[in-house]
């Protein structure tokens, strides 16, 4: 590989003779002026920058937005090794940077304007890429990278129209207020889970796909608008993936179907169109202070730790559920906000007993939540919450004949009774038949409308009466757990 100077370089790009091949000498603090190289197009290729960063920049302080076509120069750079590369002020029509590699320091846009910018094919990056006060006016390509170790992407304040990032393995991401005009492509990325970080900051989107990408532990979006159809569908990210939304406005369609996410949380978020969330996997999920104003599709959603979710959670979703009239899967929510529900009561009954000053609180309230917690204890026992019949059925049954046995044995305490008597069997039998008509008071063990006698045994009688019904009511109400 033969040595130059950057001012052969430079000389080279005049003349327009090739550069290609060339191990560049940068002398201390040297710099390469677009506006001193009349040409329209400059290639380099297979070249080797050392001793320092080449800083690529127009004379003048600041740039002023042309319009499309205005822009001059055209630069093509491929296969190329630098110890640090930075554009700055630079005005540019189209600029590609084709499986080239950073050494040392970072690449840095700053303060520029292209029509077309184009970045990709860089393996193991484990440096920055920082685009910051950049315009885009066409089209930004920065595809296919392999981020490593230390590697991150950083976008600040700037302005990118059809925008892609599609394929690549990132470490960490950092996307402050910037803006994503016409289409914002992420699709099928990849984020290393050893200490991948990704953070969307006051950006706004138009049309955004995130299909099939692969988060990393921390994924935020805060403070973030999207205006056009949004895509998070697919993404595969059970390992420790957690991705959280935070003060974020969707304007229109987003679809997270058959996403598998270990932990999502949406907190005081609002959805104008509708958000649908259906086949999708999460083993924790979190919402709360969220407006869906057209409602959300929640069918067929799975929580793995769904005893760990908390009832405002599980209420959004039942709610939803229900405005979509999907019975099915409104009844295994309705299952969940119950169970949440007593957890809740458990957690404020031992407050109650913790607080020194607890009676400045309403007297009642204790006692209420015991009433509550007893309720929803003996609804779960018997027919969980009136959606399984056939618990109900052998609860009806099995608790029926334990209190008749109790009940025939308190009417014939003072008598002698033979098992081995048919007529015995045959009593026993036709009274716990009538026993189990409710609304039969008679002594059942009796053939004619005789009342019982005993005061002891009109208790155990009513109270087995009340069971049986209690038992019958929520088996009937498991058959119309599909109605209206």
């Amino acid at each position: 590989m033969i040595e130059i100077n950057l001012s052969t370089l430079i000389n080279f790009i005049k003349k327009d003779k090739p550069v290609d091949g060339y191990l560049i000498n940068l002398q201390e603090k040297e710099e390469l002026f677009l506006s001193d190289i009349y040409i329209i197009d400059i290639k380099i290729s297979n070249c080797k920058f050392i001793n320092g960063d080449l800083l690529i920049y127009d004379k003048y302080d600041g740039i002023t937005e042309k319009n499309e076509g205005e822009l001059n120069k055209l630069l093509f750079i491929e296969n190329c090794e630098f110890e640090g590369l930075k554009f700055e002020n630079c005005e540019i029509k189209n600029i590609e940077i084709k499986k080239s590699l950073i050494t040392k320091n970072e690449l840095n846009i700053h303060t520029c304007i292209f029509e077309k910018l184009d970045i990709w094919g860089f393996n193991k990056l484990s440096f920055n890429l920082c685009l910051k006060n950049v315009i885009v006016q066409t089209k930004c390509q920065i595809i296919g990278n392999d981020y490593k170790e230390n590697g991150l992407l950083s976008i600040i304040n700037s302005s990118l129209k059809n925008s892609s990032f599609r394929e690549s393995k990132f470490n960490r991401i950092n996307l402050f207020e910037s803006n994503f005009l016409g289409f914002f492509d992420f699709y099928k990325n990849y984020f290393d889970n050893s200490g991948g970080q990704f953070t969307f900051y006051e950006c706004v989107f138009e049309k955004a796909n995130f299909n099939e990408t692969t988060f990393s532990h921390y994924s935020d979006f805060k403070n973030c608008k999207f205006f056009k159809t949004t895509l998070f569908q697919d993404i595969n990210s059970l390992t420790n993936s957690c991705i959280y939304f935070e003060n974020c406005l969707f304007d229109s369609f987003v679809q997270f179907n058959h996403a598998s996410i270990h932990k999502i949380e949406i907190d005081n978020v609002k959805f104008n169109d509708v958000a649908s969330f259906q086949n999708t996997y999460f083993d924790k999920i979190f919402i709360d202070r969220t407006i869906f104003e057209k409602g959300a599709l929640f069918d067929d959603i799975q929580i793995k730790n769904i005893d760990n979710c908390d009832r405002r959670t599980i209420r959004t979703i039942k709610l939803q559920l229900q405005k979509a009239e999907n019975k099915i899967d409104f009844n295994r929510f309705r299952v969940y906000e119950f169970n949440a529900y007593q957890e809740d009561i458990k957690q404020k009954l031992i407050a109650f007993k913790k607080d020194q000053n607890r009676f400045y609180h309403r007297k009642r309230e204790p006692i209420q939540l015991k009433r509550d917690l007893f309720i929803l204890r003996i609804s779960e026992f018997v027919s969980e919450y009136g959606t399984d019949w056939k618990r109900a059925l052998k609860f009806t049954f099995f608790s029926g004949l334990i209190i008749y046995i109790f009940f025939y044995i308190t009417e014939n305490f003072s008598h002698e009774i033979d098992i081995s008597d048919f007529d015995n069997w045959a009593r026993f039998i036709s009274g716990l038949f009538r026993f189990f008509l409710v609304t039969d008071f008679y002594n059942p063990l009796e053939v004619g409308r005789v009342y019982l006698t005993n005061p002891f045994s009109w208790i155990v009688f009513m109270f087995g009466k009340i069971v049986i019904a209690f038992g019958i009511y929520e088996m009937i109400q498991s058959f119309r757990k599909f109605k209206a």
